[in-house]
């Protein structure tokens, strides 16, 4: 059933092909001025004051003040080209030392607030370490399984329990994962949720290990499961045509390195999933 026609006067059109690409030409002048103000941050020589993913904008700075230039820059590119930029759901974190009490940012005369974590892109923030915060990606995945369970039932179709798990939980938890850097108590929970999944589908005892039911399932440990997606996510950033991109895969090189090596293979080797499964199929021996 169709309703009216009507035409689009203002914004670009919602699911089209081209919406992307229009809205990408209208705001890169908005990019030009943030990189030509000499404020915002920098890796290396190259601009990184701010990140973009279609409306969603990030401001990088060093500094209160540099961070009040951005915002008013982008103010004034908003009153220019009609853009309102919304203080509402504007919000202010800081890296690596705590928010600082007597700095005020405002935007369109409101004051944003300084917040102890963030949302961007769906992954959450903490302020000061930077770390990432699981808490509700894993209420999600709980949520989501235990609807699965409630209609299939408690042992009973488990390989389809699996199936539905891997399709529908596991994605929801472990989105965004190959940028997480996690505290061991927060890689604990995200492992003892997966972990638990197969005890409850199979009926197993709870201090049982659940590593011959995964490797029975063709399914990887989480933490495996993370390393592997980790990998592939850097290998890609390497030979990235984005020169930010690769400049950040360079710097952390050395992780990368590091990572790969805990499954016994070289960071160079072509097939990486083979030999993530084939140390976990070792360590069951």
């Amino acid at each position: 059933m169709l309703g009216d026609v009507f035409p689009v006067t203002c914004g670009v059109r919602q699911g089209g092909i081209l919406s992307p690409y229009l809205f990408a030409v209208y705001i890169d002048d908005l990019i030009t001025h943030l990189k030509n103000s000499g404020y915002g941050i920098y890796v290396g020589r190259i601009f990184t004051g701010c990140a973009l993913y279609a409306d969603d904008i990030a401001l990088l700075s060093g500094s209160c003040y540099g961070l009040q230039n951005l915002v008013n820059i982008c103010k004034v590119y908003g009153n220019a080209l009609d853009v309102k930029f919304n203080s509402v759901k504007s919000q202010l974190i800081t890296f690596g030392g705590e928010n600082p009490s007597q700095c005020s940012i405002t935007l369109n005369d409101t004051q944003i607030p300084w917040v102890t974590k963030v949302k961007y892109l769906g992954v959450y923030f903490l302020s000061n370490s930077g770390l990432i915060d699981i808490s509700d990606a894993r209420r999600k995945f709980y949520g989501q399984f235990n609807n699965i369970m409630s209609v299939i039932g408690k042992c009973s179709r488990e390989m389809s329990a699996i199936h539905l798990v891997k399709t529908y939980c596991l994605p929801t938890m472990l989105y965004g994962c190959e940028v997480w850097t996690m505290s061991d108590n927060s890689s604990h929970k995200i492992s003892v949720a997966w972990n638990n999944c197969f005890r409850r589908v199979f009926g197993c005892c709870w201090r049982e290990s659940v590593k011959p039911l995964q490797h029975f399932c063709n399914t990887l440990p989480v933490s495996y499961i993370i390393d592997l997606r980790k990998l592939v996510f850097w290998r890609s950033l390497r030979r990235s045509e984005n020169p930010v991109l690769r400049t950040l895969a360079y710097l952390n090189h050395n992780t990368f390195v590091a990572t790969a090596s805990k499954y016994g293979f070289d960071y160079y080797m072509v097939n990486v999933k083979f030999a993530v499964w084939r140390n976990f199929c070792n360590s069951l021996l």
